[in-house]
């Protein structure tokens, strides 16, 4: 009777958005009513430590399918299918309906809140670069990179990391992007790419990875900066289709919830995440807005 009762409460929002009104988003809401109370749900990641991956054994680990799952699963929603896809194939995944939300470290940007709608920020993280052991080039910044048209950096096609070397000086053709985190390690390790930029967890994570040998990351490192010469974040969330604003508003009760009692940053010490990467009080409006 109490999970009975939990799932009721839990989607009461979604109910009353659902019936109050007429038309195709009194439709949508009533849709995502039904996948709640169905207790099943899927979640688009791209395979990538520490955000969303399949481990060795199957089991899907990583950041976000822990913070979804710690959210949703009290609700009742047990069955949570995540499904593999490529970066790039993310959002137009998401709106192809393929999934109903994504959980992958993907940042917030103004040009993807035009896509898609975004809970609250759950992390604020900064780009990190791997190089070779010992830092043969003695690389400790983008603008190392970009004053020196010898090196060659290696980014993953479409990632915040790749836009902000650019934006911060990088000339594109200095830049060879790759589509998997697999093949920036080898174009480092090849030799193809002097160095390779990911965000600052995602380098911590690889390099806990016992068959990655002869990298490490760059320290310090500067990246990105504002004008105000403080880094440049991005701020993390889950991602939901335009039309699933009642479950995006349940999901981020939720989230409130678990920052508030130290849920969330259990799953961030689980992932090598510090107090550095825990998000500040901002909104996902005045993000998506660029602010």
């Amino acid at each position: 009777m109490t999970r009975r009762l939990t799932i009721k409460a839990g989607l009461a929002a979604l109910a009353l958005a659902a019936f109050a009104g007429s038309g195709p988003a009194a439709l949508a809401q009533s849709d995502a009513k039904e996948r709640l109370a169905s207790g099943t749900l899927t979640i688009g990641i791209h395979n990538r430590a520490p955000w969303g991956f399949r481990s060795s054994t199957g089991e899907v680990q990583g950041y976000h399918p822990d913070l979804v799952k710690a959210a949703l699963e009290p609700l009742g929603i047990k069955n949570i299918n995540f499904v593999i896809s490529e970066f790039g194939a993310l959002i137009p995944g998401l709106n192809a309906n393929r999934f109903d939300m994504i959980a992958s470290g993907i940042a917030i940007t103004p040009k993807r809140c035009q896509e898609v709608i975004f809970s609250e920020p759950d992390l604020a993280v900064g780009d990190g670069l791997i190089v070779k052991q010992g830092n043969p080039l003695n690389i400790h910044s983008y603008a190392d990179i970009a004053s020196n048209p010898k090196i060659r950096l290696a980014g993953g096609r479409g990632t915040e990391n790749t836009k902000n070397a650019i934006a911060a000086g990088v000339p594109q053709d200095q830049i060879l992007q790759l589509h998997e985190t697999t093949d920036l390690v080898s174009a480092v390790l090849g030799g193809r790419a002097d160095a390779a930029t990911l965000s600052a967890p995602s380098v911590v994570s690889l390099l806990q990875d016992k068959n990655v040998k002869g990298l490490e990351r760059a320290a310090p490192f500067t990246g990105l900066t504002k004008e105000n010469g403080l880094p440049s974040a991005m701020y993390t969330a889950i991602a939901f289709r335009t039309n699933d604003a009642a479950l995006r508003d349940l999901f981020n009760e939720r989230l409130a919830k678990l920052k508030a009692d130290g849920t969330v940053k259990k799953i961030m010490e689980t992932y090598g995440f510090t107090d550095a990467e825990m998000a500040p009080e901002i909104k996902t409006a005045d993000v998506c807005k660029g602010d």
